[in-house]
């Protein structure tokens, strides 16, 4: 026990020592929360600047219908707006404002008010020749003949009229900077307006409404999903690429040969390994936790079986650095395997933004790596306090500790070093 401890106490002042070690472990997960909570906290207030042509004038005055159209852009809040003149040259104004970065312009063609107001009557006449046609399927059989008569005129009538009308759709046209990562949002949300308004002006009404409840007991921030992902991702990167340096680098300056040469057992070192990363997961825990709340006002106080969880989890990714450690020989071949490793573990498995998000094969490929089970245990146990939604994780995160600490104790060879 003594020589366990002894060990710990010197990859502890190790770890200390080295100003690499202790950015990568503690200072960058900070500066990494720090940035995307403040960037994303924010983000149900965001608005996009958006600039409008109105070309449907009336007298040199915008038309009703097409300030009502504006109007409803402006209700979602999503938008500021801003306006150009009807006469302004859009490809000649782009290419003069370089500073016209991320462009979005919404035109509103001339003729909006007119032909808008024509579709919709010219849409109403034939839900209503359609509702006719319909009666006199069902229940023409039913009806004297100088009804059914009158009936048929009508929808004649309707027709001729319906023809007489400018029937031509109005098309609005968006412009959009293929650079513009917003592009995609600010397409759903005037998609979804224009929808709404083509419903209004048909006179349709809601048939299916939502009711949407909040389960949570409090409101959730964007920091709130940071946190457990972000403790997670770095309790793995700790464990992967610092354990895998540690080890090769102490193989090549001869320091694992001279501990094989005390009475030091091979179970000693791993275990002071396994401890030394537990200490730093529970840290950097504590850290993080601490942040948020000082930051960001994030009350989690971990339970305890959030804390076995990242126990589980430590000894997990430490393993894994050990067995790499214990495979490569060459530090800077160690040091770029296990890079190769942490990273696409990082970046695969949701922790840094949602899982649902992805395209089908890397949600496939998500599930089967121990990071995604690892951060959505934390997250359910830190945020959501449901210990029964976690079990999976815990099945999981425990048979990899098992699988990788037994393969850490068959690969390291003690008697080599002697």
């Amino acid at each position: 026990m003594k020589g366990t401890l002894a060990v710990f106490s010197a990859l502890t002042k190790n770890w200390i020592r080295s100003r690499t070690g202790v950015f990568f472990s503690i200072l960058f997960p900070v500066m990494l929360l720090l940035l995307f909570a403040t960037v994303f906290s924010g983000n149900e207030n965001i608005k996009y600047t958006i600039y409008i042509q109105n070309l449907d004038l009336k007298n040199n005055t915008p038309t009703d219908l097409s300030k009502a159209f504006i109007e409803a852009l402006n209700s979602t809040n999503n938008f500021d707006i801003k306006y150009l003149e009807p006469n302004t040259n859009i490809s000649y104004y782009i290419k003069t404002h370089p500073s016209f970065t991320s462009y979005r312009i919404l035109i509103i063609p001339k003729g909006f008010q007119e032909k808008a107001i024509n579709k919709s009557i010219s849409t109403r006449i034939e839900i209503i020749i359609d509702t006719l046609r319909k009666i006199l399927e069902l229940y023409g059989n039913n009806m004297n003949q100088t009804t059914r008569d009158y009936i048929k005129n009508g929808i004649q009538s309707l027709e001729s009229f319906n023809k007489s009308l400018n029937t031509q759709n109005v098309t609005i046209t968006l412009l959009l900077d293929p650079s513009d990562n917003s592009a995609t949002t600010i397409k759903g949300i005037i998609y979804s307006i224009t929808t709404a308004f083509n419903n209004k002006l048909i006179g349709t009404k809601d048939i299916i409404n939502i009711n949407i409840k909040n389960t949570s007991q409090r409101t959730l921030k964007a920091v709130d999903y940071y946190l457990p992902g972000y403790i997670a991702a770095f309790i793995m990167t700790n464990g992967i690429i610092g354990v895998t340096s540690t080890v090769s680098e102490f193989r090549r300056n001869g320091i694992l040969k001279r501990l094989a040469a005390t009475p030091l057992s091979k179970s000693s070192w791993i275990i002071a390994n396994l401890l030394q990363q537990t200490l730093l997961a529970f840290l950097l825990t504590l850290i993080m936790l601490t942040l948020g709340l000082l930051a960001f006002n994030v009350t989690i106080i971990p339970d305890p079986p959030s804390l076995l969880l990242i126990l589980i989890g430590a000894i997990t990714f430490c393993s894994i650095g050990i067995v790499l450690g214990g495979i490569i020989k060459d530090v800077e071949t160690a040091y770029g395997i296990s890079n190769s490793i942490a990273f696409p573990l990082m970046f695969l498995s949701g922790a840094f933004w949602p899982v649902d998000i992805m395209p089908d094969y890397l949600q496939s490929i998500a599930k089967i790596l121990p990071l995604y089970y690892f951060h959505q245990g934390l997250r359910e146990l830190l945020i959501f306090k449901n210990i029964e939604q976690s079990y999976t994780s815990f099945i999981i995160m425990t048979s990899m500790a098992i699988i990788f600490t037994t393969l850490a104790i068959k690969i390291t060879k003690w008697k080599e070093f002697e």
